[in-house]
């Protein structure tokens, strides 16, 4: 960081300029440009494929399969949450619920 003092004819001090080293290097603004870049190339609906793939012709474009896996860390919670409802708002609204990994 370095400060530069401008002073007048008087002596008076009528300006100083810091001039801060920038936090990110040149390789940082790189990676954050090239993330920028496959976000931008992304299906807005969310499903985490190219645009250009997932809006090509049904018969020129790439073929999609679709499959499903379960969090079973997940449906714990929803177990135990559904296990613990309440009708009481306060307690409910004060539970803190965790999920953890058991080790055998």
């Amino acid at each position: 960081m370095t400060t530069r003092y401008v002073y007048n004819r008087r002596g008076r001090l009528v300006r100083s300029v810091t001039t801060r080293e920038s936090s990110w290097t040149e390789q940082d603004r790189a990676e954050v440009l090239a993330l920028a870049l496959y976000r931008s190339q992304l299906c807005p609906c969310g499903c985490g494929q190219r645009y250009a793939d997932t809006t090509s012709p049904e018969d020129t474009g790439p073929q999609f399969v679709a499959s499903r896996k379960v969090c079973r860390a997940r449906m714990t919670l929803l177990e135990a949450q559904q296990g613990a409802e309440t009708n009481n708002a306060a307690i409910a609204g004060s539970r803190l619920w965790q999920v953890r990994t058991v080790r055998g």
